[in-house]
């Protein structure tokens, strides 16, 4: 089931944190509910998984992203993202991301599976399908997210012989 929310604003403290650079007002300590409902619109309406656009305010500046292949500072991924992939708002894109079930948080841990197919943004525009799980680990000080696990469904190979030419 796929799902879309408006952005909506949250209430929450913005006082600057010793583990943060504080690029922009950071959105200390949102509830479960407020957190999920921010990641939700990154990934159905933003669809940050195929172009790095998320809520960068609920991240703490030192967060990890992992995927199946390498690890990665926020810059990094967001300017990898960004560069990698063609996003579904693109003309002529077949990229497509599903939000499979609901996003769940608690003060620990955002969790939410996906489904996507992923257009690249290189010679031939191959696309592959991944699906998985993704967990957001959450610092219990500040509630912001601190590490970015993606995991497959699929192993690196599979995903990469999925490969279809537009």
């Amino acid at each position: 089931v796929v799902t879309s929310l408006k952005p909506r604003v949250a209430t929450a403290q913005t006082t600057p944190s010793s583990s943060s650079n504080n690029t922009g007002d950071k959105q200390y300590n949102l509830s479960s509910e407020a957190i999920a409902s921010i990641v939700k619109s990154d990934l159905t309406e933003n669809y940050f998984l195929t172009n790095g656009h998320l809520t960068r305010s609920i991240y703490d500046e030192s967060a990890t992203f992992t995927d199946e292949i390498d690890t990665y500072n926020l810059d990094q991924w967001i300017k990898g993202t960004s560069q990698l992939f063609v996003s579904p708002t693109s003309k002529g894109s077949k990229s497509r991301v599903n939000l499979v079930g609901d996003v769940m948080a608690n003060d620990k841990e955002v969790v939410f599976r996906f489904e996507e197919d992923l257009m690249f943004n290189i010679p031939f525009k191959p696309v592959v399908f991944v699906s998985g799980k993704v967990i957001l680990a959450r610092n219990e000080e500040s509630g912001l997210i601190t590490s970015y696990r993606e995991f497959w469904d699929q192993d690196v190979g599979t995903v990469l012989k999925s490969a279809r030419f537009k």
